[in-house]
This record gives C-alpha cells, sequence and structure tokens, in this order.
C-alpha cells in the first residue's frame, strides 16, 4: 500500500510536470477506445505549447491535417492544464462550429473532474455555482469559455486565446465568409485578450486558403510563430523540441526525411493516396499538406522558369551570337497605400526574338506623385546598371516602357513623356486569368528566363505566380502577363 500510494504521487508529480504525459492521460480519458499511438509530432506540438507556458513565446500558429489530435492537445488537455497550474487563469476557446466547441468544452470539463485530475492538482476546483458547459469557473476565479467564430464576447476576456480550426474547408473559398472570420478576430476576439503583451493567443488549424486566418495574421506581423506539419515531407525537416523537467530542460531532434508520412504507423503512404484522390488535388494539398497556394496544380508551374547568367547573355549580344532588341519596362499601377491595396510593380526584362530575360522585379506602395519619382530613379539605375555590362556603346538597347490604359497609367506616362522615355499605352481586352493562359505557351517552351542568381524578390514573385488566380495580390503576374503578351514589331512580328 505503501509502495502504491509513493508510485501514485510519482505519476501525480510527471502529470503536473510534464504536458505530453499529461495529454497521454487525457487521450485515455476521452478515446477510450482507440489505441494511443506516440509521434515526434505530438513531442513537437507539446514542446511549443510548454514553451507558451513558461512565457517563452505568445503567438503560435500551427498548421496541421485534421485528426492528428490538435484539438484534444490544444483545446481539451491544453486548458485543463493551464486551470491545473493556475486556477486563476481565464481561457477563451473558440471554433467554427456550436457542435464542436460543446463537444471540446465537455471533454475538458471531464477532465477537471475526474479524481486523478484532482489528485494531481488539488488546488483546481470547479465552482458549483459556475459550471455551464460552455463557461465553466473555478473556485479561484478562473475557468474556460467556449464560443463560435462570430459568437459574443461582450464582457468576457482571457489570458489565453485558443482558436481550433476558425472556418470549415467549405466556406474558406467565400470571401464573404473567410473574410468575415479574420475581421472577427480582428474586431472582437483580439480585443478580449486581457493584457496585450503577456497574453498568449495560439491558433491551430488546417489551411483552408491563402488569406484564411493563417495567412491573415502571417501578413498582419503580429509577431506569430509558425509551424507547419505537412501529411507527406516535401523537403527534408529538421525538429527539435525540448522536455521541461523540475529540475533541468532536454532537447530532442528529429529528421524528417522527403516523402516521410506525418505518422506513418497511423497513416501510411498507400493510405494517403486514397485520400489525395478522395479530395482531390487541390483540396489535398490545401488541407493536408498546408499549402494554400497548391503549387504545380495552378496556371503556371515554376520550372518552366530556366535560369540564365546575365554575364553570358550579355556578352553573347556584343559578340553578335544573339540579337537583344529592348529594355523592357512593365509597368501595373496603384495608387492606393492602405495594407490591403495591391502593390506599384515593375517587371524589368531584356527582350529579343523568342526570349524575356528578367533583369529584376520591384514593387512600391506610394500615391502617384511619389511613385513617379520613384519610377524615374529606378529606371535610371536598372539603364545604368546594362550600360556598364555591355562592352560597345552601339549595342546599347532601345527602352520601352509599358503601361495600362487607364486613368493612373495616363497620369503615369504623362509624366514619364518629357524624360524621353518610348511609353506604349497597353489596351487588355480580355480578363487576367485569360491574359494569364495566353501567355502558358511562351511559359512552357522555357521562352521567359531567371537570373541564375537568387535575387530578393524571387520568393513573393514565386509565391504569387505559383498561387495564381487564388493569391491576394497579382500584381507581379499582371506586369509579366502585359510583358510577355507585348507585340511590338522589331524587324519582324514577335512570335
Amino acid at each position: 500500500m505503501i509502495q502504491q500510494n509513493e508510485e501514485t504521487q510519482r505519476f501525480d508529480a510527471l502529470l503536473r510536470h510534464d504536458f505530453k504525459m499529461f495529454v497521454r492521460k487525457v487521450f485515455a480519458e476521452v478515446s477510450p477506445q482507440t489505441k494511443y499511438l506516440d509521434n515526434w509530432h505530438i513531442d513537437v506540438i507539446c514542446g511549443e505549447l510548454e514553451k507558451m507556458l513558461y512565457g517563452e513565446n505568445t503567438r503560435l500558429i500551427i498548421n496541421i491535417p485534421p485528426r492528428y489530435m490538435k484539438s484534444i492537445i490544444c483545446s481539451v488537455a491544453l486548458p485543463a492544464y493551464i486551470l491545473g497550474k493556475s486556477p486563476k487563469e481565464t481561457v477563451v476557446c473558440v471554433s467554427y462550429a456550436d457542435e464542436l466547441a460543446k463537444k471540446l468544452a465537455a471533454d475538458c470539463r471531464r477532465i477537471l473532474e475526474t479524481p486523478w485530475y484532482k489528485r494531481a492538482f488539488p488546488g483546481t476546483r470547479l465552482a458549483l455555482n459556475r459550471r455551464e458547459l460552455m463557461d465553466f469557473e473555478t473556485t479561484q476565479g478562473g475557468g474556460r469559455y467556449s464560443t463560435t467564430v462570430g459568437g459574443t464576447l461582450t464582457g468576457r476576456g482571457g489570458n489565453w486565446l485558443i482558436i481550433d480550426d476558425p472556418i470549415k474547408p467549405a466556406d474558406a473559398n467565400s470571401d464573404l465568409l473567410r473574410n468575415k472570420v479574420n475581421e472577427w478576430y480582428g474586431n472582437t476576439l483580439y480585443s478580449r485578450l486581457n493584457d496585450k503583451n503577456k497574453g498568449k493567443i495560439l491558433l491551430i488549424m488546417q489551411r483552408t486558403h491563402e488569406q484564411d486566418l493563417t495567412g491573415y495574421l502571417l501578413e498582419s506581423k503580429a509577431g506569430f510563430k509558425q509551424i507547419v506539419m505537412p501529411l507527406v515531407a516535401v523537403r527534408e525537416e529538421h525538429w527539435q523540441w525540448k522536455k521541461y523537467l523540475e529540475d533541468k530542460v532536454i532537447t530532442h531532434h528529429y529528421t524528417r526525411k522527403v516523402g516521410e508520412a506525418l505518422h506513418p504507423v497511423r497513416e501510411g503512404l498507400d493510405r494517403i493516396e486514397e485520400t489525395k484522390q478522395s479530395l482531390g488535388a487541390m483540396a489535398f494539398a490545401c488541407q493536408c499538406q498546408q499549402d494554400p497556394l497548391a503549387q504545380g496544380g495552378n496556371i503556371i508551374h515554376w520550372d518552366w522558369f530556366p535560369r540564365y547568367n546575365v554575364k553570358e547573355i550579355i556578352h553573347k549580344h556584343c559578340l553578335g551570337q544573339i540579337e537583344l532588341w529592348q529594355l523592357v519596362f512593365s509597368w501595373d499601377i496603384a495608387t492606393k497605400t492602405g495594407a490591403t491595396n495591391d502593390y506599384s510593380v515593375c517587371v524589368c526584362a531584356m527582350r529579343s526574338y523568342n526570349k524575356y530575360y528578367i533583369l529584376d522585379i520591384k514593387r512600391w506602395k506610394l500615391e502617384l506623385p511619389d511613385l513617379v519619382k520613384a519610377a524615374k530613379e529606378y529606371m535610371s539605375q536598372q539603364k545604368e546598371r546594362l550600360g556598364k555590362l555591355i562592352m560597345y556603346p552601339g549595342k546599347m538597347l532601345e527602352t520601352r516602357v509599358l503601361v495600362e490604359d487607364v486613368g493612373c497609367g495616363i497620369g503615369f506616362q504623362q509624366a514619364l513623356k518629357p524624360l524621353g522615355y518610348k511609353v506604349d499605352f497597353i489596351h487588355p481586352t480580355e480578363d487576367k486569368k485569360t491574359r494569364c493562359l495566353n501567355v502558358t505557351p511562351l511559359l512552357e517552351q522555357g521562352g521567359c528566363l531567371l537570373p541564375d542568381t537568387e535575387e530578393q524578390w524571387f520568393d513573393d514573385f514565386r509565391h504569387e505566380v505559383l498561387g495564381f488566380p487564388n493569391t491576394k495580390h497579382d500584381d507581379q503576374v499582371d506586369a509579366l502577363t502585359q510583358l510577355l503578351n507585348f507585340k511590338a514589331k522589331k524587324r519582324f512580328d514577335f512570335i
């Protein structure tokens, strides 16, 4: 009996100080018919949450496929553990559906009422007068409050905001519903955080769209750390997590190889392939791979852009081995500078008979007068850069400027005309997607080349062209397709 008491005390101490062990006990309680299968991804998630518990991080996003214990860990075990460690804490939990919110709240409340929880955390007890499923409190004033996206939070606040799948995948393609979620977070939920500096915000969800809540928060530059766990690794991943013990911290490592399933014992590659066939490539890439752009599944593919060496191409031009016709600046103009507005973009390229060699891509958010000033400086710099590479003055390229024939484009052209730039007004007759489709044969044939050096603008450009037409911004694609559709004559028609 004495030995049993000592073992029980050691186990209780383990539950208090090892969050992953607590998660395993919670799993056994709420899913008694399901066998627990351990895996490194559980260690990583628990390790990241312990960092939040110890104040090392206050903002965390975890993107992970459904059915990988995210709700049990984050919406059931974590609130119970928080209240066990500090019964005065207040936790607000959010889900997209009322039934889901009730289920998670019921599971969490059930944990607090188990004999083993009461034994491990003797200072945490439910208040007799506040035991409602969606709103229960401890005797010390802490508690867990549950709501759904769009639900009321008047008069309520929390030290923790836990958001678990804020939108259904079926709703994510609706701009109205998706924006409603993001606006509710910004206008309502965030304001419920008791302490904006020390309060914790956790978002755990499967990706549903580039501008889902994950995308919205990352774009807001609000300091969120993002953990991305695709169902199948697309690159070698190096993971690290810490185990916080009473007297020391132990660091663990795991390397996940390309093509490795997230949890092979639970779901192997054959079963994952069945899931992909069932969902379709686009939905699979988004919800399972956490890639809302579905790279390779849209109009433009990254491997359509060959690489070239700038100095080699210029040298061949100077020797007469190839003929470069023009230095072209293709502009897509935007004149509003708000956070949600598009950029003004210039794609700078050298054009030959059947090739376009991209030199640089630049983006601005400026009012028209400031944009004109920046444009003059930018084009002058690019011409000077090119002039230094060309050995023979007679080989300098004609400069052309492409601008769409719309209101702000007209003002832009008028400001540049006194400087001697040849400005071509572009009159598009098709929509953006059609214009993009029109240049895909040229792209597939390798007709648009990128520098063989890793330029700073590559990441933004790659993100936009691979995601088009589903990205928030499409100004780089517009400027690119305008360039590639340019049909000005030079000795013979461009093909």
